[in-house]
């Protein structure tokens, strides 16, 4: 958003923002911080310290964040190798990728397998890690609200994972590579499935995803190739790059009224995918959406014709894709 605004000196952010993405201040070099123990933070007159961009240095060992903070930048704390204490406010809704990254020295909270970062409130507002790879189960605490990227990645034997309603957000790659987990129920305070939240989760064969949900991931169930059926909510409006790439196992899939656009490769290499209905509400459909569904014949779009083609006119959605027909609400567009 600012990236190479190499004048800027002053922004204010309202406290309404819930997320900065990762390169939205790059090469802001003039800018002026507002400053809180040991770190940098930006806001506005009446919450200087909204959003905390980084440590002050890379040498620092503590950090007590404050109180009003929502946001702490991607990297915010990367390879602050000295750094054993840090202090979480309840107030936090949103932690950037990699933010504690190198921090070898940090000391975490402990819960029923897991490593958490708090303060003296609730020691279990973010869940960072599990304990090790070799978990089998956890319970997440009650008090968490975050659960950080590639929190539960790699944990293989990971059968069973129970998260609170309370938590409102999972990073991405949180459950990735996670190979034993059958089964999952996110948490109703989420908007939203995080970039490869599943990817590879072989053994899944079920997700629950809460209403209120508004996006699913770019390859957010990529290579779930046990899973069967999903349930898309109401609410959802994007469909995110290969979000089902490669679920080989799913026979039907129902995109709910109200979504507008299904990206590149979103179900590309779902072999036994016989069934698909598309909404009107449609507007946008990606590249190869739909390639290399083997077993797709037909598709029903609840649209016109007319609208059909004015999707598909934009996009090569068709490329590789051995449906014979999409049944239309006034008629049927052959693909042959």
């Amino acid at each position: 958003a600012f990236s190479g605004c190499t004048s800027l000196t002053s922004i204010s952010i309202p406290d309404s923002v819930v997320s900065i993405d990762l390169s939205a201040l790059d090469g802001v070099e003039k800018l002026v911080y507002n400053e809180y123990d040991n770190a940098y933070y930006l806001g506005n007159s009446n919450n200087p310290y909204v959003c905390l961009v980084s440590a002050k240095a890379t040498d620092i060992t503590s950090c007590t964040i404050h109180s009003n903070t929502k946001l702490i930048m991607a990297y915010a704390f990367s390879d602050c190798a000295n750094l054993t204490s840090i202090t979480i406010p309840n107030s936090i809704t949103s932690i950037g990728s990699s933010a504690f990254e190198g921090c070898k020295k940090l000391v975490y909270n402990e819960y029923d397998n897991a490593c958490y970062l708090g303060d003296s409130t609730n020691p279990y507002v973010v869940l960072i890690k599990a304990k090790s790879t070799d978990i089998t189960a956890c319970t997440v605490h009650s008090n968490t609200k975050l659960i950080m990227d590639n929190a539960f990645s790699g944990c293989t034997n990971l059968t069973s994972i129970t998260i609170p309603d309370g938590v409102v957000s999972i990073g991405n790659y949180a459950f990735e590579k996670c190979t034993s987990l059958t089964s999952i129920a996110l948490p109703n305070g989420i908007t939203s499935i995080s970039d490869r939240l599943f990817e590879s989760c072989s053994s899944l064969t079920s997700v629950t995803i809460p209403n209120g949900v508004i996006s699913i991931g770019s390859a957010a169930f990529e290579g779930c190739s046990s899973l069967t059926s999903i349930t898309i909510p109401g609410s959802v409006t994007n469909i995110g790059d290969s979000a089902f790439y490669g679920c080989g196992a799913l026979t039907s899939i129902t995109i709910p009224n109200g979504v507008t656009s299904i990206d590149h490769y979103a179900f590309s290499g779902c072999t036994d995918l016989t069934s698909v209905t598309i909404p009107d509400s449609v507007t946008s459909i990606g590249t190869c959406a739909f390639c290399n569904c083997d077993s797709l014949r037909s598709i029903t779009f609840e649209g016109t014709v007319e609208q059909w083609n004015a999707i598909t006119f934009l996009y090569d959605w068709n490329r590789n894709v051995p449906a014979t027909e999409v049944v239309c609400s006034d008629g049927v567009v052959s693909l042959i």
